[in-house]
């Protein structure tokens, strides 16, 4: 037999696994997420120097596979990518913490908007433009996508 008769009598072969990695891979990390909500009061939250600061995102359904977390802060148009340290927990749910000097360091005072996407690490937004399109939308949130931004709101004192 020769070489690309061998070729494509695998190529159906091929096809059946690469499938079954599909649906094991769906099966096990579903493309979506579930929304994800703040647990708090949703107030704006005061931080001074030398205060701790601390954001738990919570999924309102169990969540299976990877879950991971990019944080940028808000205000108005402008858009800074952030990078705190955070966790998540076995049941999906995000936690960030730190001091407010480390977390906040070399950001203007005022007031910012901290905005959590959370969701498949392969799909979570890099362009401001996602962000803001997300954070403006006026539809409600979908039960499920690939990813969902929680925002808090937070005030920075000098």
């Amino acid at each position: 037999m020769s070489e690309g008769k061998i070729a494509l009598a695998l190529l159906p072969l091929a096809a059946v696994v690469a499938g079954a990695l599909i649906a094991l891979r769906l099966h096990f990390e579903p493309p979506t997420v579930p929304p994800y909500t703040l647990a708090g009061t949703g107030d704006e939250v005061l931080l001074a120097p030398g205060d701790r600061f601390v954001i738990d995102l919570r999924p309102t359904a169990p969540v299976k596979g990877a879950v991971a977390a990019r944080a940028f802060l808000l205000r108005g148009d402008e858009v800074r990518p952030w990078d705190p340290p955070f966790s998540v927990a076995t049941d999906g749910s995000v936690h960030i913490a730190g001091s407010v000097d480390a977390l906040f360091a070399g950001v203007p005072a005022g007031p910012w908007e901290v905005a959590v996407a959370v969701g498949r690490p392969e799909v979570l937004p890099t362009a401001p433009k996602d962000v803001l399109r997300a954070r403006d939308s006026t539809s409600p949130a979908p039960a499920q996508a690939g990813w969902h931004l929680v925002r808090e709101r937070v005030r920075l004192g000098g």
